[in-house]
């Protein structure tokens, strides 16, 4: 009985440890990698708690209690208890299509007909190599408006857009290599900013990258006077240092909000993870939020309807 205690506190001890870790990417960037997982270590320390509180271990369930609490901290908001989304009593002012099709992806023609099913006004495409421009740019006939800067590999990024582009600008700053874009619309009588970057992740030797490249998206996000739409793969949970800061800075807010669901990337051994998203500033209000098929990609398309002035 002494040994299963003894696990009980420690796994509550090292659960606990890892929930305050996460919360220190402004120290290093492994609690941002940490951060990714919060989602678990909150299902892990609430089972645990259960135990705790069946076994009656008081010092056990004192700590998987905080940890509990520390891991919801920033779950709560994205709780399905009514939504942050506007009801849809008219046609949205504008689709946007984000989405991740890797580079490697051996099924265009997936991801061609997601695309053609959801009829988005304006799709933001990343890793999109040169391999990948040369066999399905022809599809897009239908979006005339274009911004694009493909990569060899995985940094390349491509928008496509019905509404026309008032103005656009591809952004490389000295030391992080990724792109960024820019680009804006005429949306119900008001200029809609789009501002799009996919930072690497945040390991090994991208690590330090990772958090300047965020910055850097942050630095254009943050210069955008009127209503604005940040999105991209970012390679980090919402929550994480790194995208609090970018949120907080150009004053825009997880379009998912109390809409739930979360995982928009399934990697190995089933692991899903939060890495995708759209913020949004307060001129545009959410009607609706969803996911699409993967099409051939290992991330799930992300398309959100917007009303502006509403």
């Amino acid at each position: 009985m002494k040994l299963f205690t003894n696990v009980l506190v420690g796994t509550a001890s090292l659960l606990l440890l890892l929930s305050i870790v996460a919360w220190l990417g402004f120290v290093h960037w492994v609690a941002d990698v940490v951060a990714l997982f919060v989602p678990y270590l909150a299902g892990g320390t609430a089972v645990l708690l259960l135990i705790t509180a069946i076994v009656r271990h008081r010092t056990g369930a004192m700590l998987a209690g905080l940890a509990l609490l520390l891991n919801l901290v920033p779950l709560l908001s994205y709780l399905p208890l009514g939504g942050t989304a506007v009801a849809a009593s008219q046609p949205a002012d504008l689709r946007l299509m984000v989405y991740n099709i890797y580079y490697q992806n051996n099924d265009l023609a997936a991801v061609v007909a997601e695309v053609a099913a959801q009829d988005p006004d304006v799709v933001f495409l990343m890793e999109y190599s040169f391999a990948i421009q040369a066999q399905i740019e022809a599809e897009f006939a239908d979006y005339p408006y274009r911004l694009i800067e493909p990569s060899r590999m995985t940094s390349g990024v491509a928008l496509f857009s019905r509404v026309p582009l008032t103005t656009s600008a591809v952004y490389r700053f000295d030391g992080t290599r990724i792109p960024i874009i820019e680009v804006s619309f005429d949306v119900a009588g008001q200029t809609v900013t789009l501002v799009g970057g996919h930072p690497w992740p945040p390991i090994d030797r991208w690590a330090n990258l990772h958090a300047l490249q965020v910055a850097d998206v942050q630095r254009v996000a943050e210069s955008v006077e009127g209503p604005l739409i940040v999105a991209g793969d970012f390679n980090a949970a919402p929550w994480s240092f790194a995208l609090r800061q970018l949120q907080a800075a150009a004053g825009v807010q997880d379009t998912r909000r109390g809409l739930g669901g979360l995982t928009t990337w399934a990697g190995p051994s089933l692991v899903r993870l939060s890495l995708d998203h759209v913020f949004a500033s307060d001129e545009l209000a959410v009607q609706s939020y969803a996911y699409g098929q993967p099409g051939g990609s290992d991330h799930l398309p992300i398309i959100v309807d917007f009303s502006v002035g509403r």
